[in-house]
This record gives structure tokens, sequence and C-alpha cells, in this order.
């Protein structure tokens, strides 16, 4: 048995795992926390979001044999943070709802699916790496408050991607958990082990309400789609994967909405956490990548059976330590995506101005950096293009047949 378990897709399935929930699980307490979710109901939400996620990891990856995974969104957790306290949890229990139903329609509508995929990979490649951009940039200003931690896990991170590259993520994990119970990070942590248990959540629909539940949701469904969706989507293809677009939005879409009263608030493609099961360090063909998926996805069932334990774990981690893991671990895909975003020179200009406005973290008539970024280049881009067509047509005029 130990001899079909590949270490290289053990160590990127667990570290997708461990940055997803160590950077954002704060998050996502939190958010619960402002709609007024119980401690009970805040398992509730972490044990659901863990099955799902595992679930759709493994099914998705097994199926299509692609390294698909999924998670929650961050961006909408972070919306839900900052304009919770406007709504009670019922209401957003429907938002959640009917973003799950937007989210099936648009991979069922063949256009709003085209409109999604046809989205210019250079762009959305600069709007991805632009999100990429401050995890990579936080991992090397650890040095400054922290010159120590930084030291030891960049030594060991370059000696492996030099002389073990299949093993780099291993080789620093090992060092960082070993780093974190020498310094004593785990000393006032009390790991009990306990399962979480579901609690049903009523979500209230009513013409009342619409207004004010379109009102969440409109805004969660846009952030989701653009912010995650697309970057998921776009990840796929700039590792070579043909990404099953339909698929991926009606099962993502269809578990949003049957698990929102238990704390589905979210489900979609993962973007950031993703990509650490898809470079060459996991595997160096491509085509069996799809097991660090699988077992990502058994990692989320377990982090969602032992919620409260887990997350306590991941939690303890000192921030200086999550940041380096999270940084080098995308440090490969930024440069893949800044290389993709930058290949055509046609689209240069549009690309910078995308990645620059989305990483600016600006925000217009309630519109966000990313989808503002994603926006202006797209524009640009159009405007472009009509600008070249008479050049190019005065340049190469078609020849009068009455001279010939």
């Amino acid at each position: 048995m130990l001899k079909s378990v590949n270490m290289s897709h053990l160590s990127a399935g667990f570290t997708a795992v461990l940055i997803g929930y160590a950077s954002a699980a704060i998050i996502v307490i939190q958010a619960a926390t402002v709609l007024g979710a119980t401690e009970t109901q805040v398992e509730s939400w972490l044990l659901t979001l863990g099955l799902i996620m595992g679930l759709s990891s493994i099914g998705l990856s097994w199926w299509f044999k692609t390294p698909i995974l999924t998670a929650w969104s961050t961006p909408s957790a972070a919306l839900l943070v900052g304009v919770g306290a406007q709504y009670d949890m019922h209401i957003a229990i429907s938002a959640f709802m009917l973003v799950g139903i937007a989210t099936i329609l648009t991979g069922f509508i063949k256009p709003l699916c085209k409109a999604v995929e046809n989205i210019p990979s250079s762009l959305a490649s600069a709007m991805l790496a632009a999100i990429l951009l401050p995890f990579c940039l936080s991992s090397f200003q650890v040095a400054e408050v922290e010159p120590s931690y930084f030291a030891l896990l960049f030594c060991s991170f370059c000696f492996a991607k030099l002389w073990l590259p299949k093993f780099a993520m291993l080789v620093l994990l090992g060092v960082s958990l070993f780093l974190a119970f020498f310094t004593g990070a785990f000393a006032q942590t009390e790991f009990s082990l306990s399962f979480s248990a579901f609690e049903f959540m009523l979500p209230a629909f009513d013409a009342a309400n619409l207004t004010i539940m379109l009102n969440l949701a409109i805004p969660l469904y846009l952030v989701t789609m653009l912010s995650q969706n697309l970057p998921g989507l776009t990840l796929l293809q700039t590792y070579g994967y043909k990404a099953p677009i339909k698929p991926a939005l009606m099962t993502t879409g269809a578990l949003n909405f049957l698990t929102a009263p238990f704390g589905g608030f979210s489900l979609n493609l993962a973007a950031i956490s993703a990509a650490v099961c898809m470079n060459e360090d996991v595997d160096s063909s491509k085509y069996q990548r799809y097991k660090a998926a699988i077992y990502a996805g058994v990692f989320y069932l377990i982090a969602g059976l032992c919620a409260s334990s887990v997350v306590a774990l991941f939690l303890a981690l000192p921030k200086s330590i999550t940041a380096i893991l999270a940084g080098f671990a995308l440090l490969g895909t930024l440069l893949l995506c800044l290389q993709n975003a930058f290949s055509e020179p046609k689209s240069r200009d549009a690309a910078l101005l995308t990645l620059l406005i989305s990483f600016s973290g600006v925000s217009l008539f309630g519109i966000n950096s990313i989808m503002l970024g994603l926006i202006v280049g797209l524009i640009y881009l159009q405007l472009q293009k009509k600008r070249l067509k008479p050049k190019l047509s005065s340049d190469n005029p078609i020849p009068d047949k009455r001279c010939l």
C-alpha cells in the first residue's frame, strides 16, 4: 500500500489544504460570527465546507483526471466580514442559495458560460498574478520581523529546489512544523479529537426580503466568479489542462445551494491553493498530478470532520511561518502567470493595466480592484483592436480587380 503512495502527491495535497485553512479559516470564522452565528453554528460552517470541498475535489479530479481543487471563496468571506452586520443569518443563507442557483445557470446557459470562457487568458493571468503577488511578497517581508525564521526556511527551500525539487514542499513543511514545535508554538494549544455536528439554519425566502437578498447575493456571485472561478479556470489552462467549465460550475453551484442552510456559504474552483497541486514539482507528468488534488480532497474531509481541532492546529502556526509557506509554494505559479500575461505583444498593455489595477486594492463605484482591473483591461483591449483595424486595412489595401 505504501509503495502506491507518491509522497510528492501527498505533500502537495496537504500543503494545499494547509494554505487554504491557515490563511483563510479565521476570515470564515469572522464572517459567520458577524452574521450572528453561535459557536455550534460556526463549527457547522467549517464541517460543511470541509465535506463539500473534499467530495467535490475528489469527484471532479478523479472523473476528469485533472487536478481540480475546490475551495471556499476567501474574497466572499471578507465581503461578509465587511457588510455582514447589515444582514441576519436567515437572509444571508437565502443569499448563499441564490448564488448557488446563479452559478448553476452560468454553467448551464451557454452564452454565460462562453462569456467566462472567452475572457482573454492574458488578462485573466494578469489578474491571477495580482492575487498571488501579495502572498509571495509577504513571504519575503517576514525577513524584517523574523530574520531567523526566514533564513532557515529560505535556505531549506533553496536547497530542496536545487537537489530535491519534487519534494521541495515536503521539506519545507517538515522544517516549518519542526520550527513551530521547537519554538513552543503548540504549547498553549489544547488538541482534542472531537467531531463537529451539522446545524440547520433556516433561510428566509419571501418577497419582502428579495431586494435585501439580491443586494448581498449579486456582489457575492460577482466576487466568486471573477476572483475565484475565473482564476481557477485560468490556472488549469495555464498548466495545459482543458478546464471542464460546465461540469465544474454546475457541481459547485449545486453543492453551494444544497448545503447553504448548514453553512456552505461558498464553493468554487480554488485558485491559490490549487496551484500547489499543478506544478512540475508535484509530478513530471501532468497527467498524474490529479492525484495530489484527490489527496487534498481527503485532507479536506478530515479537516471537516475534525474542524475544531484541525483549525486549532493550523491557527497555532506562527503567522510568519504560514506566510513563508504560502508564498514559497506559489512562486512557480506566479512566474508562469506573468509569462502568460505578457507573452502576447498585442495584449501586453491591457495585461499590465489589469495587473496594476487588480494589485492596487482600489475600488470605484463599489467595484473591487480585481473586477475593476479586469474591466479596464477588457475595455482597453477592445479599443486597441478597433484602432488597429483601420491601420491594417490601409497598410494592406484590397487590390482593385479592374487593374488586373
